[in-house]
């Protein structure tokens, strides 16, 4: 699962899989999606850095400046509902109050209903935080560097490996196409504090990614294509699962 400051907490699919015509709705009244999100996002870490106040559990969460450090959240399923519900809850408020559409009022409010529900059913089960979070790995850098092999488009994805053997959430994929007799070197982006080396991740065109290394890749080392080929690893997983739920009661294992 993926961390909450990875950012990456609802997807497009998410909001049409909750409602079908929300890029519609978006486009027609002129309404950023990006933006909702940020709003939503905000909204959801504030809300559960009180909920951390509230149930005496900030003391496992480092205090900082400008609030609680919320960087060993993780995204779990009842957190990603909520995210979602909480985005089509900021469309649709700004949506009626630009048009006074009853429509959009209906659906404000629907939304709204099951926003609560959902955040009351995330407290209830708890949530998720990582002892040592990894964070996701950001887009890869694809080059090459000669060699023999054959004309072919590359899907390529990284991630980082924690101190405690830990992976984080594979970056989004870059596909790169190798010209004849071009093999690739993947680097991966600037490694954050507390990871201690990386995975890498290759596929061909229309294949999901496979881990090409055994033991981790150090830092500041490249990986390249063997005269070999790619082989046939595990795929990357979605991120950390949390170590420990903080719900309203206590904290449990």
């Amino acid at each position: 699962m993926a961390l909450l400051i990875d950012g990456d907490v609802t997807t497009l699919r998410d909001l049409q899989d909750m409602d079908s015509t929300i890029l519609e709705t978006a486009k027609h009244e002129g309404i950023g999606l990006e933006g909702k999100v940020a709003i939503a996002t905000e909204q959801v870490q504030l809300e559960i850095a009180t909920f951390l106040l509230r149930t005496q559990a900030a003391s496992i969460l480092p205090s900082t400046t400008g609030g609680y450090d919320l960087s060993r959240v993780v995204v779990t399923p009842a957190l990603r509902r909520w995210h979602t519900l909480r985005v089509l809850v900021e469309v649709y408020s700004d949506a009626y109050n630009s048009q006074l559409n009853d429509r959009y009022l209906g659906k404000w409010k629907h939304f709204s209903t099951l926003a609560r529900d959902a955040s009351e059913i995330l407290f209830e089960l708890g949530v998720g935080l990582v002892s040592t979070p990894v964070r996701k790995a950001q887009r890869a850098t694809v080059t090459t560097a000669g060699g023999d092999g054959p004309p072919e488009t590359y899907f390529v994805q990284t991630a980082w490996r924690g101190s405690q053997g830990a992976s984080g959430a594979a970056s989004d994929i870059v596909s790169y196409d190798a010209a004849g007799g071009e093999l690739i070197q993947v680097t991966p982006g600037v490694a954050p504090a507390g990871v201690e080396g990386w995975d890498i991740y290759v596929s061909y065109a229309g294949e999901a990614p496979l881990r090409q290394n055994g033991s981790p890749i150090g830092l500041g080392q490249t990986w390249l294509l063997p005269v070999t080929g790619l082989v046939n690893g595990i795929p990357a997983s979605e991120g950390q699962q949390p170590d420990t739920h903080v719900r309203r009661s206590k904290a449990f294992f």
